[in-house]
């Protein structure tokens, strides 16, 4: 099972390989990202045959992810959190956050000094824990939303048939940064049409009235941003709580964070961090989080994400938790359909805890 877990990986980063080098090698002078995703699902069934209800539990999913980068200036927020729900009534937390301040330490080079603060919580610990974290480290983040964006409407225009072929890589970038420079002009109608002459001017093609339309939906369409870049970042560190209850100790601390697009309908987002006074593999703490969304078409898109949290107190057995989630919608013109399992699993615990649920909305006349 493991292997082939390592084949899926694979396969899933090499589909966007071709489309990844040039998405992710674009630059754009600041970089501004937010996304917030949030559901929620709730199921209660009581027969009147047994005793009491029979199911009553839901769970309520938090993610959310800024990011502001410039090339003196950086800081970012990642926050991810999980409400478990059992007979109308607080059942368990699960999450972890972290704040980030990096300054470059000179103007276009990735190296940069940084200072910020982590947590992370369970209820099967006593309280959250918290530290506070400075060092160096080394990375950069990009929006590639604009060169997204391009992508998507070269693909759109071949399949309306307004243009006779692909688009050479110069034109895509031409149109990016226009996209880019989208607060600079009056209007979107003025936008368009710097893009319309881009297109016309290469294709020798006269665009209709409908690729037009094609272009300004997705010029203007918003919660898709994509981000391409990575950041690591060694330091020392502080335990304001300790998640045991014990005693603050003085930490080494080290974290990873990386941003893919391997296409343009598809965002992979990694965070990592690893803190523990000086014997560190003796007592630490450990945080994992990663998330894939995966636009498929214009109706059918997949989501993936897991979570992982473990604390090792000095000579004892790590406790921690993690979770997995994987959901497939369809948005079809006349119906809705969803496809949700969600897997989790405290350290002491024999097995996982699996819920798979399944809605579906219909509009019949």
């Amino acid at each position: 099972m493991r292997r082939l877990k390592v084949v899926a990986l694979f396969c899933v980063l090499s589909f966007g390989v071709g489309v990844a080098q040039s998405l992710c090698d674009y630059r754009t002078p600041e970089t501004y990202v937010q996304d917030l995703d949030l559901s929620f699902y709730y199921r209660h069934w009581d027969d009147p045959a047994t005793a009491g209800p029979d199911i009553s539990s839901g769970r309520l999913f938090l993610d959310y992810n800024l990011l502001k980068d410039s090339p003196s200036l950086g800081y970012a927020f990642v926050g991810a959190g999980e409400l478990r729900l059992v007979g109308l009534g607080f059942a368990g937390t699960a999450g972890q956050a972290s704040g980030t301040v990096r300054r470059y330490l000179a103007e276009g080079l990735p190296y940069f000094a940084f200072g910020g603060v982590e947590s992370s919580w369970a209820s099967g610990f006593p309280q959250p824990g918290v530290e506070v974290r400075a060092g160096l480290g080394y990375g950069h983040f990009t929006d590639v939303t604009p060169m997204a964006k391009a992508y998507r409407i070269e693909a759109k225009l071949l399949t309306l048939g307004a243009i006779p072929a692909s688009l050479s890589e110069e034109t895509l970038v031409a149109i990016a940064d226009e996209i880019g420079r989208m607060a600079e002009f009056d209007d979107l109608t003025a936008l368009i049409s710097e893009i319309e002459a881009v297109i016309e001017a290469e294709t020798g093609a006269t665009l209709d009235a409908r690729a037009l339309l094609a272009i300004e939906e997705i010029v203007k369409e918003t919660g898709k941003e994509r981000y391409c870049g990575y950041a690591v970042q060694l330091g020392l560190g502080y335990e304001l709580l300790d998640p045991q209850g014990g005693e603050q100790d003085f930490l080494l601390t080290l974290s990873a964070d990386g941003a893919l697009a391997p296409e343009p309908g598809s965002q992979l987002l990694v965070r990592a961090s690893l803190s523990g006074p000086y014997q560190i593999m003796e007592q630490h703490t450990l945080t994992l989080s990663a998330s894939y969304d995966f636009q498929l078409n214009d109706t059918t898109s997949f989501t993936a994400e897991y979570s992982l949290r473990q604390v090792k107190p000095k000579g004892q057995l790590p406790a921690g938790d993690q979770s997995a989630s994987f959901q497939l919608a369809f948005n079809l013109e006349r119906a809705d359909l969803s496809l949700q399992v969600t897997f989790s699993k405290v350290a002491e615990a024999p097995g996982w805890t699996q819920d798979f649920l399944i809605s579906v909305g219909m509009d019949v006349i």
